[in-house]
């Protein structure tokens, strides 16, 4: 068996999700917070894949948890702006959009929200 380091491994995962294999991310993600539960980027590539999948809760969940050890995360801001907004909280929404351009002001997805 191959030899991973952790980053290779995050990557592999990140690409799961961009190939909608979400439900293997997550597991993933669980694996290696079985082994290092305070790794921060598992919590935002389970929020990443629970957001995609359009599971709010759980992706909401994951991005509070990533926010809590580092609140300059840009993904987990513009996740919750997009659950936000798919709830219908705009004042939210835009508030955590806000914090997201504060973070990447240059990010062409931000700038065309």
């Amino acid at each position: 068996m191959a030899e991973l380091t952790l980053q290779e491994y995050c990557q592999e995962i990140e690409g799961l999700i961009e190939r909608s294999g979400y439900d293997e991310a997550a597991a993933h993600c669980r694996h290696i917070l079985g082994q290092y539960p305070k790794y921060v980027e598992a919590y935002r590539l389970m929020g990443k894949a629970a957001l995609d999948r359009e599971d709010d809760e759980q992706a909401s969940e994951m991005f509070a948890r990533v926010l809590s050890a580092d609140p300059a995360d840009f993904v987990s801001r513009a996740g919750l702006s997009i659950i936000y907004d798919r709830q219908e909280k705009l004042k939210e929404a835009v508030w955590q959009m806000e914090r997201a351009y504060e973070l990447e002001p240059g990010n062409p997805v931000v700038q065309d929200e």
